[in-house]
């Protein structure tokens, strides 16, 4: 079993808490909304064999610290920045999943220089649509609903859940997403989403600058990726190749391990030589 050390940074006022394993080349993982860096732990541990894998745990997740504001995907895509300048990271990886792949999306917008390449699993990618006030407020009511039911249940009751709602994933996926939501930081005094935080990703793709791999799935069983987004991803920037999982929704390398790692084995294999 794969040994982690377990160690944090500081990015502004937020302290990151990030593991580490392995040797070669750096890859950051970078997980979804609720989650934790633990999330990732079923498809890094192979990776350790070949590369020095790191796991975030993004502000208000996991085991590092929350930020009141300045909650958006810049200031996420700026803590991957400070894990890579205070860990002294030679051109990392970047693989994000939902959230985490719009914080990979921004990295590689903002600060192209500092990365080799990113993966993109199931990024959200919606219109361009500022929410309203009331919007913004019955999202958050409905995240906080969400997470309090949640929480509410104990750890066993946590899997016996998840295992319910996601029959196919494998039963070392199951404790790690339940452990995170205990874990998960937004309260009520939390902004969560803050629209002027984020670049609307129409905008932000043709800033790209480095090879990026966007996985997609199917849309009627949850992809957050329209055909139509995936399509003019591939307009906007030379850098961007699309891949399609089939008969899969949201959590893509759950739901398809194999498929999943495959393709991004094979990424990796062509971006670093």
């Amino acid at each position: 079993m794969t040994t982690w050390q377990s160690a944090s940074i500081q990015s502004g006022e937020v302290t990151i808490r990030y593991q580490r394993a392995g040797n070669g080349a750096p890859i950051i993982l970078a997980h979804g909304f609720s989650d934790n860096g633990d999330c990732w732990k079923a498809f890094a541990e192979p990776l350790t064999a070949t590369h020095d894998v790191i796991l975030i745990d993004a502000r208000n997740h996991g085991q590092s610290g929350k930020a009141r504001h300045s909650n958006g995907a810049i200031d996420q895509a700026n803590d991957v920045k400070a894990l890579i300048t205070q860990l002294d990271l030679e051109k990392p990886v970047v693989i994000g999943h939902s959230m985490g792949a719009q914080m990979a999306m921004h990295a590689a917008g903002l600060f192209p220089e500092l990365l080799r390449a990113v993966v993109l699993e199931d990024p959200p990618m919606f219109p361009d649509v500022v929410p309203t006030a009331d919007e913004l407020a019955t999202t958050k009511a409905r995240r906080l609903g969400w997470i309090d039911s949640l929480k509410a249940l104990n750890h066993e009751q946590l899997v016996l859940r998840c295992i319910a709602e996601n029959p196919t994933w494998r039963a070392e996926e199951l404790h790690h997403w339940a452990e995170s939501k205990h874990q998960f930081g937004f309260v009520s005094d939390v902004v969560d989403y803050e629209p002027e935080r984020t670049i609307h990703w129409q905008k932000l793709i043709p800033q790209i600058g480095v090879p990026a791999l966007l996985i997609s799935a199917d849309a009627s069983k949850g992809s957050i990726v329209p055909a139509t987004a995936a399509a003019e991803a591939r307009v906007l920037s030379a850098h961007i190749e699309v891949a399609l999982i089939r008969n899969v929704g949201h959590c893509i390398r759950r739901e398809a391990p194999q498929a999943y790692a495959a393709l991004v084995g094979d990424f990796l294999k062509r971006t670093q030589g």
